[in-house]
């Protein structure tokens, strides 16, 4: 192993808040009350990753415990969501014997979640897991607005650790949200970085690093996790379907073609905004991009004239079940030529005043790929150059001050969900979502009532897709579930009006 391999491993396992141990045996650190087991953390070697497929090592911390099949870490313990009357809570259980020559598999076991409320702990609700399974995810509903909840996952009586996010996760707490006035007036759904054609997750750079790919005989994951998002949607009754940009992986034309195909399941509206992936492409980069329509002398542009025109703006109104006009979602192209930063241009600025002054009391939310903070400029692995360049966030931030109907700005590109601090616009909330394709994978549902409106990340959750989430949990060295979740008032909160 080289030193740096070495350190990366280490800063790992210190992430984590473990031991780090050698690969081929656990290590137990501290009896636990709750479940009679101990905790062990689990160092995987680099191994080509047949097992869940991924090609990089990984660590394994959790609570260990036995059942029929053979020993394992039960961890990876997280609240997913909240609403006002439900949660959902998932976990994994991990294979606890390992080898230097494969990734971290794992091990189906029944599976227990027990909720209750902190001031009254007789009131429990109990939910199991259908089958058995090694991922799972459960949800309890008939839970008070406003109120703090503990709860305990368990796999065949061993609790599930909380081995990333430990500082919200470790309380084993939550509080629902509050409920908002009146019934529900409708309801969207919003995903983005669906990267339909994409055939390796979690690349920075020239396949670094080592990526998690489908095995033979999957279907391909863009197509598997856009279609979880689909059925999510349908189920929660969403009228329109929104994809936050990098639709596609590289703009190809059968890429774009398969999307359109993909999306069109949908039985609501669909409106994309554009991504860095779905960007005007150089007839040099591919003999495939000749028969796309032409975008000035050196590129073409087959999204564009599939979805949305570049650099231009669009006002999509949401009516509500009694047909009144509930909200209204300003999509914005910030993407620039032949690069993965973004910007504006002053016509598609110009474009957006206007549309901006169109309507002045409407609950509006504006959807752009690229993030429009200093926070997430500064605080994103990539740097500034990465999200939109500083002048257009100052721009849209003093525009967006200026309306006191402007509730919420949704970014996706960095995969990651975070509740940003606005420079300016403080009357608005900035959200990074995460991903559709790859750990935690899902959407965001926004639900409207009279004096607010509630966000809430549904994660995937077809079986397929949880196979899939479950991978891409090891990409980018295992460091996935520490920066794509992301806190939980990132993906389950309130906004009022």
């Amino acid at each position: 192993m080289s030193p740096s391999r070495r350190t990366l491993l280490k800063a790992l396992a210190i992430g984590a808040g473990s031991t780090l141990i050698a690969p081929s045996r656990a290590l137990a650190q501290s009896s636990l009350s709750s479940s009679g087991g101990s905790s062990a953390v689990q160092l995987f070697g680099p191994a080509g990753g047949r097992g869940v497929g991924s090609s990089e090592p990984g660590l394994v911390a959790g609570n260990v415990g036995f059942n029929g099949h053979k020993r394992f870490l039960a961890g990876d313990v997280q609240v997913v969501t909240v609403t006002e009357d439900s949660a959902t809570i998932s976990w994994l259980t991990w294979d606890a014997d390992t080898s230097r020559d494969r990734a971290p598999q794992g091990v189906p076991t029944t599976g227990e979640l027990r909720v209750w409320p902190v001031d009254n702990p007789s009131d429990t609700t109990v939910a199991v897991s259908p089958s058995e399974r090694f991922f799972h995810q459960l949800t309890v509903t008939g839970l008070r607005p406003g109120t703090t909840y503990a709860y305990l996952a368990s796999s065949n009586g061993t609790e599930a650790a909380a081995t990333h996010n430990r500082k919200q996760e470790g309380t084993r707490l939550f509080t629902t949200l509050p409920r908002l006035a009146g019934p529900m007036l409708g309801t969207i759904v919003v995903a983005n970085d669906t990267h339909i054609g994409e055939n390796g997750d979690g690349i920075w750079k020239n396949n670094f690093p080592p990526p998690a790919r489908a095995l033979p005989g999957e279907r391909p994951y863009p197509e598997v996790s856009l279609d979880a998002v689909i059925d999510t949607a349908h189920a929660v009754g969403a009228s329109h379907l929104f994809i936050n940009g990098d639709v596609t992986s590289e703009a190809r034309p059968w890429e774009i073609q398969r999307a359109q195909e993909l999306l069109g399941r949908f039985n609501g509206t669909v409106r994309c905004t554009r991504g860095n992936h779905d960007r005007p492409h150089k007839l040099s980069d591919g003999p495939e991009y000749a028969s796309a329509p032409s975008y000035g002398n050196e590129h073409t542009d087959g999204w564009g004239a599939a979805f949305e025109p570049r650099q231009t703006a669009w006002v999509e109104e949401v009516p509500g079940r009694n047909g009144r006009i509930i909200a209204r979602v300003v999509g914005i192209d910030s993407t620039k030529l032949d690069t993965s930063g973004g910007m504006i241009s002053d016509g598609q600025f110009k474009q957006i005043q206007t549309i901006f002054n169109q309507d002045r009391t409407t609950p509006t939310i504006v959807m752009l790929h690229h993030p429009a903070t200093r926070q997430a400029a500064w605080s994103n692995p990539a740097g500034p150059a990465f999200v939109l360049r500083d002048r257009d966030i100052m721009r849209l931030q003093r525009m967006i001050a200026a309306q006191s109907n402007i509730k919420l700005v949704l970014s996706g590109h960095t995969h990651r969900g975070r509740n940003n601090r606005p420079d300016i616009a403080a009357n608005t909330v900035f959200l990074e979502t995460p991903a559709a394709k790859n750990w935690p994978t899902g959407a965001t549902q926004i639900r409207f009532f009279e004096d607010g409106m509630a966000v809430n990340f549904r994660q995937n959750s077809s079986e397929e897709a949880l196979r899939w989430a479950a991978r891409t949990r090891w990409t980018i060295f295992g460091l996935s579930p520490e920066t794509m979740l992301g806190p939980l008032d990132s993906r389950a909160l309130v906004i009022r009006y």
